[in-house]
């Protein structure tokens, strides 16, 4: 009878016991689960060498070229389009949304807006903003103004699309017809490259596009993570109509 009654209080016990061995283990696991948690929601480029590669003006003849240096290097791209021309080449914008690539506003026409009254702002704005989201489904977040000439007027207007702007921080300077050198623009975008720097380049431009798998090359083994402006900015406040990263804007085309 004795015997019957210890056996309930002997599987309590080693119950009790099981719970206070495997207690520890199940506080590792939650505390391992945590950081993975707090791991997973830190901004990318806060523990990469991130870097940001952006062209302009396109799609152009040289896009779909350069889509595939891009591939080849998994290197992700942020492309300021123009609004007419994702009309004319619409396979070609997808195709640019497609291989994971952010797509921004760079206009409906190219025009200087520092040159246009309000309206005619608001216009090229809108009309680009319509096309690309036609084109890839997706509505813009970033915009770069044309030779990067902004003023109120232009801020406040990005400000109601709810974009903003990315005027980019470092140049290869392929809009200069003499600099459009493969050897000149290879070590150029090796000089000017730096972690967290937007480069701005030109799809336009022929040789940027020979320039760059050299360029990949390199940097690649250099460490760095080609990533999207807005994978760059991740973490950061953004407000609708400033420019980004923070800096005074530099001229392009």
């Amino acid at each position: 009878m004795a015997l019957h009654r210890l056996a309930p209080l002997a599987a309590i016990c080693a119950l009790t016991l099981s719970a206070t061995l495997t207690a520890p283990a199940q506080a590792q696991v939650q505390t391992h689960s945590t950081a993975t948690q707090q791991r997973a929601a830190e901004p990318y480029c806060e523990t990469h060498k991130c870097i940001a590669l952006t062209f302009d003006d396109g799609p152009a003849e040289y896009t779909n070229d350069l889509l595939k240096v891009l591939k080849k290097y998994k290197a992700k791209a942020t492309f300021f389009l123009i609004g007419n021309r994702v009309q004319k080449h619409p396979k070609v914008t997808k195709n640019i949304a497609k291989g994971g690539h952010e797509v921004g506003n760079h206009t409906w026409s190219h025009k200087y807006l520092t040159d246009l009254e309000y309206k005619a702002i608001y216009s090229e704005v809108k009309k680009g903003q319509d096309a690309i989201k036609k084109a890839t489904g997706k509505t813009p977040v970033l915009f770069r103004a044309p030779g990067g000439l902004i003023n109120d007027g232009v801020r406040t207007i990005i400000g109601k699309f709810g974009m903003v702007q990315i005027p980019g921080t470092v140049a290869t300077q392929d809009y200069i017809k003499d600099y459009r050198d493969v050897e000149f623009l290879t070590g150029r975008a090796l000089d000017i490259a730096d972690q967290d720097e937007v480069m701005l380049m030109h799809e336009t431009v022929k040789e940027t596009i020979e320039s760059l798998p050299a360029v990949l090359e390199d940097l690649t083994a250099q460490g760095y993570s080609f990533v999207t402006v807005s994978k760059l900015l991740e973490g950061q406040k953004l407000t609708p109509g400033e420019s980004y990263p923070d800096q005074l804007p530099m001229s392009g085309d």
